[in-house]
């Protein structure tokens, strides 16, 4: 028996042996959402940190009462932070230690067994999206279908976060660096397309040493290349450090030549462009309300759930500047669409 095959028989039997023992309880009323014109949804929650350690669901239900956030698009964290042998403590964050970083695949599976083994008013509220790939790996898209194939259908609601060009974590992650239109992704997209999942990916614009956007061209091509399928481009295309003067004229461009293209502007896109002052804030509104049915908000905390609240409402700001339809679809309309369940 070779390796895949071995992997979907121990992803099938664990699963099985999992929804066998799920406790029967009666659906819980959800709180009530902080928007009044309809749901919040967290549309960017990594389940696990970079050690896959995660404070866990019952925690994170919590806090998300207390945000009242409605729901949650859920991944893993495709990625782990290696402990090295010189370090002095154990890193729980890629930027902790100079240690290098690998492609961790089994953050599906241990996502998916602990989302299982939660109750069923739990488990209704979060959309978990399958992403534990290499995105230099050309058996990348077969991994993905194994795994669909693997879990009931309809389980699996979207492909992501897939790491591309991503500042420091590329620099530490072992390969070359991946990009937005590797033939590797490129038969994800497709992939994606076929089972109608959108896919959710991290492409930097640029470096951290340059301000045009440099990379731009790599996320326009699997764009073009593939219209069938959704794309949601993480943080803007920013990280850290990462300075591009014209991103809302770029952004303007990017949406209203790709249909297929979404936004979230979860992280520091928050911060350091949206937020920055009212105009920036006004300015944003602006682009949003031009294409207010293409963006998602999202938290983006990684395993640990302190300062949820505050991560969430911090979208109130932009939020108050936006029509009361906007604002009821960015803060959790447009996900909900994009994921079938308007």
């Amino acid at each position: 028996m070779n390796r895949q095959s071995i992997i979907v028989f121990l992803l099938a039997l664990i699963t099985l042996v999992t929804a066998g023992c799920r406790p029967v309880t009666a659906p819980a009323a959800r709180p009530e959402p902080a928007n009044p014109a309809g749901a919040v949804v967290d549309s960017h929650l990594h389940y696990y940190d970079f050690t896959q350690h995660t404070d866990g669901f019952s925690a994170l239900v919590a806090a998300m009462d207390a945000a009242s956030v409605d729901r949650a698009v859920i991944f893993g964290m495709p990625i782990v932070k290696m402990w090295s042998e010189s370090d002095p403590i154990r890193p729980a964050y890629y930027l902790d230690t100079d240690a290098p970083a690998y492609y961790y695949a089994a953050t599906d599976l241990l996502l998916a067994n602990a989302l299982l083994r939660q109750p069923e008013q739990i488990r209704s509220r979060f959309y978990p999206f399958l992403g534990g790939i290499n995105p230099l790996d050309q058996n990348a898209a077969d991994y993905l279908e194994l795994v669909l194939a693997s879990y009931p259908p309809g389980f699996w609601r979207g492909i992501g976060e897939l790491m591309s060009r991503h500042d420091d974590l590329t620099a530490f992650t072992y390969g070359e660096p991946p990009r937005a239109d590797h033939p590797a992704l490129m038969r994800v997209y497709a992939l994606a397309a076929r089972y109608d999942l959108p896919v959710l990916i991290h492409h930097n614009i640029s470096s951290a040493n340059q301000q045009a956007p440099i990379y731009l061209p790599e996320l326009e091509h699997a764009l073009a290349a593939n219209p069938d399928t959704t794309i949601i481009w993480a943080h803007v295309g920013i990280s850290r450090r990462v300075v591009v003067p014209t991103l809302t004229t770029e952004l303007s461009r990017l949406l209203a030549t790709y249909p297929n293209l979404y936004v979230d502007i979860s992280w520091v896109v928050y911060p350091d462009y949206i937020a920055v002052d009212d105009a920036s804030l006004d300015e944003w509104a602006g682009v949003i309300e031009e294409f207010p049915n293409r963006v998602l908000i999202g938290s983006d905390k990684v395993g640990h759930w302190q300062g949820y609240t505050d991560m969430i409402r911090q979208y109130d700001k932009l939020l108050s500047r936006l029509s009361p339809e906007t604002a009821a679809l960015v803060a959790g309309g447009n996900a909900l669409r994009l994921l079938g369940e308007d």
